[in-house]
């Protein structure tokens, strides 16, 4: 075999580091952000009490609508698959990124736009956008690793 090909191999045959590692942030952050997403959904008050927030956030966040409430649902679990599509080389999670941006985006619309989302968010009002952009970074970055070497497959 010549190095050549011995090369194209290894290419070819495998995620490179930084896919993993950015694999791994995204799918610590998509773990912490599901935890996030199931507790409020199914504690609601007693969670939000429970992590600190004050009266305000509490009132806030108890009375988002529905269709914000899909955005985020949509935000939180496609950038979880995304993480984890990623490690199996699959071009599905740049869609699942695409996916969890458009949800991000909704929330985004209600919070920031629509509502006093930004006072009952305090310092982090910005969040929801920094995780938006990082999530298009992800999008941009499978498609360069599958254009490179061809580590995502279908």
């Amino acid at each position: 075999m010549s190095t050549n090909s011995k090369h194209e191999n290894l290419t070819n045959s495998g995620l490179p580091w930084h896919g993993w590692l950015l694999g791994g942030i995204f799918l610590l952050y998509g773990l912490a952000a599901a935890f996030d997403h199931i507790m409020s959904l199914t504690q609601g008050e007693n969670f939000y009490r429970a992590s600190g927030m004050s009266e305000m956030q509490i009132e806030y966040f108890s009375n988002v609508p529905f269709w914000a409430i899909i955005g985020w649902t949509v935000s939180v679990w496609a950038g979880l698959l995304a993480s984890l599509v990623l490690f199996f080389r699959r071009r599905l999670s740049s869609n699942l990124f695409f996916a969890s941006v458009i949800g991000n985006l909704v929330y985004i619309l209600y919070v920031l736009v629509l509502s006093a989302g930004r006072e009952a968010m305090g310092v982090l009002w910005l969040m929801p956008i920094v995780i938006t952009v990082m999530m298009i970074g992800m999008i941009f970055y499978c498609r360069a690793v599958t254009r490179a070497g061809n580590a995502l497959q279908n």
